[in-house]
């Protein structure tokens, strides 16, 4: 059995480029990704463009294990054609909200089951947000003035 075989398939959808370049963002980080694709809707694409490009790009992975679908936002264009193959297709979850918390996390833990996948994807999207300027203030204000870098 191929590695490929042993993980999900991933689809980033997103809105121009942004699904691509954070694919390349992650892959600085994690590594080059295999069995993963990216799907990029522009001004120019149709519904129906958009539709058969991202079965195409289904199509064109190993998806026995299944497949992950992260797109940008929920409603938009990327989000309502990834809906659309989840519904004809088996063993697919698509979840909104792509960022770079929830990509590391996808592409270290390939081997879960979808199910698995899902619900750790949700805890990195809520964990992956924090108000960084109030923490700092917290900790300057707990260290009197020293140093919290």
């Amino acid at each position: 059995m191929s590695e490929s075989e042993n993980e999900v398939a991933v689809i980033l959808a997103s809105h121009g480029y942004f699904a691509q370049e954070a694919l390349k963002s992650a892959e600085m980080i994690v590594g080059k990704q295999k069995n993963c694709a990216t799907f990029s809707v522009t001004e120019e694409m149709s519904l129906k463009e958009a539709r058969n490009q991202l079965f195409n790009i289904y199509n064109s992975l190993e998806t026995k294990k299944g497949t992950v679908i992260l797109v940008d936002i929920l409603g938009g264009t990327p989000s309502n054609v990834s809906g659309a193959l989840c519904l004809q297709t088996d063993n697919t979850v698509v979840l909104s909200g792509l960022n770079m918390p929830m990509l590391l996390d996808l592409f270290t833990n390939r081997t879960r089951s979808l199910k698995s996948i899902a619900k750790l994807l949700k805890n990195a999207y809520q964990l992956g947000f924090k108000n960084i300027s109030d923490t700092l203030t917290e900790k300057r204000q707990d260290n009197n003035g020293s140093s919290f870098l």
